[in-house]
């Protein structure tokens, strides 16, 4: 829940994107930032900042203005309706009224989570800095803070997404590349700050005589603000074993002293607050207890290898530095080990093996051996099988026998197939023709008998090294083409990241002319070849 006593203002940062001249701006993102008492105000904005979106004729639009608490607020749980607007300054020598007060277009938003609660960020730590792709929200900045979100449509903002200088621009004012966090396209957010705590400082301290090691914790309230009513509750975790779960109230100093024994697991906590909620969590960390240091004393200067960057006698040339040899090392080790044996190494490598095997497992890799020609074919023929919507073989050397082998495996009636191969897997001078021949009487073939319809396209030019198995949304990368998989040692692997090598794939498609074509372009080169 928010109380807005704790507060001393809110500063509004609104980007929007318009489409025409002397159309409404569409809101692109904004973020309402709390500020706790006691902080002082920025200076106010004059006039606004713009970008144009190459030259589509959008223009995206940024203004920051200064609100009180519940201006901002009210301004924020009005959005949505029909008659949006823009934020007006509280202060009116800071108000401008070419850009302040002006209607904005902002779709239907919906609330995550319901209003009036507020979600505190799970990142990697405690006043750490939270810079990760993964946290929720980069925007609220280092200072640990609970958010509030309201998503919005995220349609017509195509280019200028596609336009790095906008994106740049966007970026640089509202602390978030939205090319990542494309999620917040036509949305906007809450951010309030602690209120309460400043600091907290949280380390173990090392045995001593008459008792064991322990976790100090040090709360520092902001100015003016009391620890009354503070509570911590600390986990603490032994190699996947919940070992501790306790919750204390937080001292007036701020101060707790904590006998733990030996601190060879990982420890975590929650602080919370009567009427404010979660303050701030951390997850199960260990405590670094030994840091080994190693000094090189390496001379100044280095070789400059200069090689060819081709096998070609034309190609053009690089150079790089060639690896300085230390001419004296120095190793020092800081800190102690623990006081007793753990076996945490020993369990993390057996459970590092294990994530390994699963990664492997649900990244799809198989090895196939020398000799294993039929395994892998059966394989891929069972991946095919499994396809909902689209298949796409992208292989240099893909050629007729492989249609047969492979994609009578396809269930026509939900399934498109489109196949990207390239002039290699037709070279030969004296069998071209009776290559694409055979491709050709192939695609007819598995028309006729499976009624899978195959869209073949040729790379004229050799682009294309690797091959890809697009089967849905997922893209096997293949060690081998389909036709050589398994009669040799092979790799195939399911890529984390199928988007990117999909749409490459489809600038390729663009590139490629249509099998028809080629067969009839090959014919005709034979004719003049022949003449």
């Amino acid at each position: 829940m928010l109380n807005i006593d704790f507060y001393a203002g809110a500063v509004i940062r609104l980007a929007t994107l318009q489409k025409q001249r002397g159309q409404a701006g569409r809101l692109l993102f904004a973020t309402i930032s709390l500020l706790p008492r006691g902080r002082p105000l920025p200076p106010p904005m004059k006039g606004l900042d713009q970008c144009p979106v190459g030259k589509t004729g959008e223009t995206v639009f940024f203004r920051r203005v200064l609100l009180s608490v519940q201006e901002a607020i009210d301004w924020y749980r009005t959005l949505g309706s029909e008659d949006d607007k823009s934020p007006t300054p509280s202060r009116s020598e800071e108000r401008n009224s070419k850009y302040d007060g002006i209607k904005i277009e902002i779709p239907m938003l919906t609330d995550d989570p319901a209003w009036p609660y507020l979600g505190l960020p799970m990142g990697e730590g405690l006043f750490a800095h939270l810079s990760g792709r993964s946290h929720p929200a980069p925007f609220m900045g280092t200072v640990p803070a609970r958010i509030h979100r309201r998503f919005g449509s995220q349609e017509g903002f195509d280019l200028m997404r596609a336009d790095d200088k906008a994106m740049a621009f966007v970026a640089r004012r509202l602390h978030v590349d939205l090319r990542l966090y494309w999620e917040y396209l036509g949305s906007v957010a809450l951010v309030a700050p602690d209120p309460v705590l400043k600091q907290i400082d949280n380390f173990m301290i090392p045995a001593s005589a008459g008792r064991g090691e322990g976790i100090f914790y040090r709360f520092v309230p902001r100015s003016g603000e009391s620890l009354a009513g503070l509570k911590l509750t600390t986990f603490d975790e032994q190699n996947h074993l919940l070992t501790d779960f306790n919750t204390r109230e937080i001292p007036d100093d701020g101060i707790l002293d904590i006998d733990k024994g030996d601190c060879t697991g990982t420890y975590g906590y929650v602080v919370t607050h009567p009427e404010h909620g979660l303050l701030a969590y951390s997850p199960p960390f260990p405590f670094v207890r030994q840091i080994g240091m190693t000094s090189h004393l390496v001379s100044q200067g280095g070789k400059i290898v200069s090689v060819p960057t081709g096998e070609s006698a034309n190609s053009p040339r690089m150079e790089y530095p060639a690896a300085k040899r230390p001419e004296l090392a120095s190793h020092s080790l800081i800190g102690d080990a623990a006081r007793i044996p753990n076996v945490n190494r020993r369990i993390a490598i057996a459970a590092s093996h294990r994530d390994k095997l699963q990664n492997a497992k649900q990244y799809g890799q198989r090895w196939f051996p020398d000799g294993s020609r039929e395994e892998a074919m059966r394989f891929v023929q069972g991946e095919l099988r499994r396809a909902q919507s689209r298949v796409m073989i992208a292989d240099p050397y893909l050629a007729g026998l492989q249609l047969g082998q492979f994609l009578y495996a396809v269930n026509p009636e939900t399934t498109t197939v489109t196949l990207l191969t390239s002039g290699l897997a037709f070279k030969s001078k004296e069998q071209e023709l009776s290559k694409t021949d055979d491709f050709s009487l192939r695609l007819a073939q598995l028309e006729k008998d499976a009624k899978v319809i195959a869209k073949a396209y040729v790379l004229q030019s050799s682009i294309l090294h690797d091959r890809f198995l697009v089967i849905d949304d997922a893209v096997w990368f293949l060690g081998n083409s389909l036709n050589t998989l398994g009669d040799r040692a092979s790799l195939i692997v399911k890529l984390p990241n199928p988007d990117e090598v999909i749409d490459q794939l489809e600038s390729m498609l663009k590139q490629a002319i249509p099998f028809g074509d080629y067969k009839i372009r090959q014919a005709k080169n034979q004719e003049d070849a022949a003449s």
